[in-house]
């Protein structure tokens, strides 16, 4: 055991370090804002899927749902990977129809004082109902909490944020985003999105994609995942259908992206490779010490 330990002390050692060094950014570093009239910073974004329209790592969305008693009653998303399903979010149902063409302040903060978190908060400006959603530790009282979703904790492998605003498909829809702010970090670039977004709308990343705009928020030094930050601003969904069906054609989507030009935090190996290396380490050393002694 005691040479066990001393081959595994270098290593951890090392991985402190590299860890420490990881996180040595200064508060206030640089996110670069581009968007919605320039998509040069989609185009090199990772594909988790290797689907070209598919960029995010995992996200959050807001839409209108008409439907009820069921999941795609939900409204209001925090998604771990790609699918919104049961499994993959945590959700809420902030009601029907009547959420439609209603102004809602929104906010999604990474919070590391106390445990680390993703928190997703919708406020319906007319009635102050606010909703909570929580990925992590230590989330407020009162949200909807989980400290993993699908086993997953929090991501940090990732150097961007990518708002999507979309109103496709669904005769005389529209969506209005204004982001009013991203704290924590200093800002360069673009000015934030304000805008109405309809069918005619050009789209951000293929102008005939009409209907489809965005802005991305790319960080130059591990920015992101090394403070705390929120995004806030206020949205209102509008359409004329009851919301029943294409629901996700007319929505807020925020999504953590990665440009892996740029730095980013390696994720951490999972507890079954680690136990796997340990013991091959110790397999390792095992046949080594057999060795010497015969």
């Amino acid at each position: 055991m005691d040479i066990l330990v001393a081959s595994i002390r270098p290593v951890v050692y090392t991985l402190l370090f590299s860890l420490s060094l990881v996180f040595a950014v200064p508060v206030g570093a640089t996110v670069t804002v581009s968007g919605p009239d320039d998509a040069s910073a989609y185009f090199p974004l990772f594909m988790p899927t290797g689907a070209f329209d598919e960029r995010g790592l995992s996200g959050f969305e807001f839409f209108v749902s008409g439907t009820t008693g069921q999941f795609n009653s939900n409204d209001q998303y925090v998604i771990q990977g790609e699918d919104t399903n049961e499994t993959q979010t945590i959700r809420n149902d902030l009601g029907g129809a009547e959420l439609l063409s209603v102004l809602f302040d929104f906010s999604i903060q990474h919070n590391l004082v106390g445990g680390r978190n993703f928190t997703f908060s919708l406020t319906n400006t007319v009635t102050q109902a606010e909703s909570v959603l929580c990925w992590g530790l230590n989330c407020e009282p009162g949200s909807i909490s989980q400290e993993t979703i699908n086993g997953f904790a929090p991501l940090y492998d990732y150097n961007g944020i990518q708002v999507q605003v979309r109103a496709q498909d669904v005769v005389g829809a529209s969506t209005t985003v204004e982001i009013l702010g991203l704290s924590g970090v200093t800002l360069t670039g673009s000015p934030l999105f304000d805008e109405t977004v309809t069918l005619s709308s050009p789209g951000t990343i293929l102008p005939q994609d009409a209907g489809r705009r965005g802005q991305w928020f790319m960080a130059d030094d591990n920015d992101l995942t090394a403070n705390e930050w929120e995004l806030f601003g206020t949205v209102t969904l509008n359409r004329p259908d009851g919301a029943l069906t294409n629901r996700t054609k007319v929505r807020l989507a925020v999504d953590f992206v990665r440009n892996e030009s740029l730095p980013f935090v390696v994720p951490e190996p999972s507890a079954a490779l680690l136990a796997a290396a340990a013991l091959g380490a110790i397999v390792a050393i095992a046949r080594t010490r057999g060795r010497a002694s015969s």
